[in-house]
This record gives C-alpha cells, structure tokens and sequence, in this order.
C-alpha cells in the first residue's frame, strides 16, 4: 500500500490514542491506503480497531502522532473532510418512529443537499438496498438485516469516496451477509474501502489488501496475497479409501518418521502435523509414497483451517508470544 502522498485516501503517521491515562488503545500506527483499497481491518477484540476507525473520521483526537485524509489532516473539526467518507458503525441505531424515507431525507439535509439532489438520491437507495416495500414502514420494527441496509444506504447518501464499515455483516443471517458482500464488491470499483470485521471468510472474499493489529500495535500490513503467504504450510487433512487394516499400517509408517509431528487417524481421515523446519514437499511426497506402498487410495488432501483466518490467526499468536523482544526486534513486527 504504499504511492506519492497525492495518491494516498489515508494515511497515518505514528498515530497513537491513550484513554485517561490509564488505556493504551493504539500504539504508533503508520499506515497508508491508495484510491482502489478495500482494507480488510482485522485484530482481536480490544485490539484497537474501532479507535483506529475513529480517529481516521477524527471523531476523536489522537494522543500522539497524525491522520491525513485525502492528503488533508482530519481532526474533529474537519466536517468537510467526511462529508467524502461514508460510515457505518457497528449495531447501527435509528431514532425511533422514523421511515426509511423521513431518515434519509434528514441526512441528506444534514449533508446539505438540496432538495431536488436528495429526494432522488434517497430514492434510488431505498431501491438499491432492496427496502421499497419498507420505504414507509417504522425502522424501530426492521428486522436486524433490514436495518444493515439501512446503514449502507446512508453512508451513501453524500456519495462518498471513501467507505469505513465497522463489522458491516454483523448480526446478519445468510441471506443478508451474502446480499452485503456482493454490494461491498460493487461498490469496490469505484471507491475505495476499510472494513472491519471478525470473520476472516467476509475479509477473504471482498478485500484485497489488509491491516492486523494486536494490542494497539500494527503488526502487519499488506496485499491479502502477503498475508496468506505467512501461513504455517505444516497442518495437512488426507481423507483416504482403503483396508482399515491397511490405513493403519500405512500410519503406523508415518508416525515413525521424524520429519511428522503427529499422525492422528479418525475413522478414514488423517490429520498430519508436520515440523515446520522442513520443507513440505519432500515430506508430502514420502508420505504419498508410504499410502501407496501400503495400496490406500488418497481421495483429497488439504491444508487446515481457511487460509486468511489461518494467516491472521498465526500472527497474532506469534505477537503476543513474543513479549518484550519487540521492543528490541521492531522490523519483524510488521
């Protein structure tokens, strides 16, 4: 994610939110995002996400260090700054005993649209999120779906260029997540994104570059692709077909070979863990080898755990094994 400063949508420099003194909720954070970005924003619970997300709308003011938006500071008074960004918090609230069309109409003055730019608008977004035949219905009564497309038609209602959703598939069932994430990827072509969230298949899907932080600490960034290439290549699932005799001949085999961790055998499905020294190739191969001199057919073989969520999963737990020695070994910890 890096460019000249003219082409950066964001970008934060050792940007840095401590809580009365006591909570250190971001600790130095560099980063930068380019028009095109849809940023996969991961971490932990507590790991400083929606402070980083707030500052970057300058709804709260750094303790140390800078945010830039469209090459531009944000701070809380920079409300020309976002009116180009669209937000949806996480669990969006609306007042009560209004219509999708009475709220949306209310933003758009709020954004200061004049009335024969918003009307329309408003109009073409109810449509677009699928809430017509709610238009005039009270959003207290919305369903939690219903009230997720809400949330998207108002964060767009001042055409934003910049789109940050906090957990926008949160509390939504299959249907209403899978209509979400097809919009976020419409909407990828011509804005540019930050998405937060905790389920690592969303991230996977619709996002093409990522951020991780642990603790308040940035410890990675980079293209989606860089992140999965961080991923333990040890843990393989084999599902076989054979003699139960034979399958357990074949891993008897296995367990004695130094270079396997642990061989682990469930009805016809074998875990493997291999030590992460090696390189994995040779010893898949021998393990092929040892199958098929003991004639049991492979039927599929896979890595363990869904690759972002593995990658993610992985760093986090290398940061926060590490202790102390960041202090002394700062480059490793992006």
């Amino acid at each position: 994610m890096n460019g000249s400063d003219s082409e950066h949508v964001v970008e934060t420099g050792h940007l840095t939110k401590i809580y009365q003194n006591r909570h250190i909720a971001l600790n130095d954070v560099s980063l930068t995002i380019e028009p095109g970005c849809v940023l996969g924003l991961l971490g932990p619970n507590g790991a400083g996400k929606t402070t980083f997300l707030r500052l970057i709308l300058g709804l709260h003011r750094p303790t140390a260090g800078w945010v830039k938006v469209f090459g531009k500071p944000m701070t809380p008074n920079s409300a020309a700054h976002r009116r180009r960004i669209g937000y949806i918090p996480t669990n969006p609230q609306f007042p009560k005993g209004m219509t999708p069309i009475t709220y949306l109409d209310y933003m758009g003055r709020l954004f200061g649209l004049p009335i024969n730019i918003r009307k329309p608008r408003f109009a073409a977004l109810i449509r677009a999120v699928d809430l017509l035949s709610h238009a005039g219905a009270d959003i207290g009564q919305f369903s939690p779906g219903m009230t997720g497309r809400l949330a998207v038609a108002a964060s767009l209602i001042n055409e934003p260029e910049l789109l940050i959703w906090d957990e926008p598939t949160h509390g939504l069932d299959i249907e209403a997540r899978r209509s979400m994430l097809e919009l976020i990827k419409t909407l990828a072509h011509e804005k540019s994104l930050i998405i937060s969230s905790h389920n690592l298949s969303d991230v996977d899907e619709v996002c093409n570059h990522a951020a991780v932080l642990s603790q308040g600490q940035l410890i990675f960034q980079g293209s989606l692709q860089d992140l999965k290439g961080r991923i333990r290549k040890n843990h393989y699932e084999l599902d076989l077909e054979g003699d139960q005799k034979a399958i357990s001949k074949a891993v008897q085999a296995l367990k004695g070979n130094t270079d396997i961790k642990q061989a682990m055998l469930r009805q016809r499905r074998l875990e493997i863990l291999l030590n992460e020294e090696n390189i994995n190739t040779g010893i898949l191969a021998k393990i092929f080898n040892i199958l098929n001199e003991n004639k049991v057919t492979l039927v599929s073989v896979r890595s363990v755990g869904q690759q972002t969520e593995q990658a993610y999963l992985d760093l986090v737990e290398k940061e926060e094994s590490r202790g102390f020695t960041r202090l002394y070994q700062p480059a490793e910890a992006a």
